[in-house]
């Protein structure tokens, strides 16, 4: 509550500031928006360059550029720039972890921070295979690295359906073949084991859990089998009866 309290203020207050200051009547950018169009994240950040005019009749100082996500860098000539003058402002894109397309707004601040430009950088970045551990951080022998230890299915009633998804990735050279065996009775669990696994596969399955007639919490244990070999370590899914908290807050 605190975190989002503190995140509308500061929302808020950057509203305000900007509201307090003008659209700059003086710079003027030969661009507004850059399209950097593909973006590898493989390769590392890409930068460009705005240039702007002076088509006032004094010094113009750019003071601070600004952009509400941490991936935009920037380089700012404290320089003044002389009427009739060009200048310009270096704009970095750092790609990593994100993937897709981007449209990031930049506001450019000058005349003491009094007048503002907005320009933007937009683009798609294609994601970069990363070591599998970063995207599924449980090892669970044998090759197969999982991204969930427990499957949380939270509160449920009697009846009640719910599905939940789980990644999965095969982290050797070599195909192998992957179920999940149940550790007694698995009421109301269905899924469809992935089976046969090609060399460095990512993929997903499907759970669906029908919570049963039943007063208690369900705990329920999967172990993948790999080639047949059952893993020590086990997938928990939990699921809790919300008829039983129902009945311990009116208690």
């Amino acid at each position: 509550m605190k975190l989002c309290c503190s995140i509308f203020i500061s929302v808020f207050l950057f509203v305000q500031c900007l509201h307090a200051q003008t659209p700059s009547s003086v710079i003027s950018f030969e661009e507004r928006t850059h399209e950097f169009g593909t973006v590898l994240e493989k390769n590392g950040k890409v930068t460009h360059a705005f240039v702007f005019k002076n088509n006032g009749k004094t010094p113009v100082v750019i003071n601070d550029i600004r952009s509400d996500c941490g991936c935009i860098g920037k380089i700012i000539s404290k320089d003044p720039v002389k009427p009739g003058e060009k200048g310009r402002v270096v704009i970095t894109f750092d790609p990593e972890y994100k993937s897709g397309f981007f449209s990031k707004e930049i506001i450019v601040y000058s005349n003491n921070s009094q007048d503002y430009n907005r320009i933007w950088v937009q683009g798609n970045v294609t994601p970069a295979e990363h070591p599998v551990e970063e995207d599924y951080p449980y090892n669970f022998g044998n090759g197969i690295y999982l991204r969930l230890k427990v499957m949380a299915f939270g509160y449920m009633k009697p009846g009640e359906t719910q599905q939940m998804q789980l990644h999965y990735a095969n982290n050797t050279s070599k195909s192998i073949n992957l179920t999940f065996t149940a550790k007694g009775k698995n009421p109301g669990l269905k899924f469809t084991n992935p089976g046969k696994l090609k060399p460095k596969q990512r993929s997903v399955m499907t759970f669906t859990f029908t919570m049963p007639d039943t007063k208690n919490d369900v705990l329920l244990s999967l172990y993948p089998t790999i080639n047949g070999k059952q893993s020590k370590e086990s997938l928990d899914i939990k699921v809790l009866n919300s008829n039983k908290r129902k009945a311990s807050i009116a208690n």
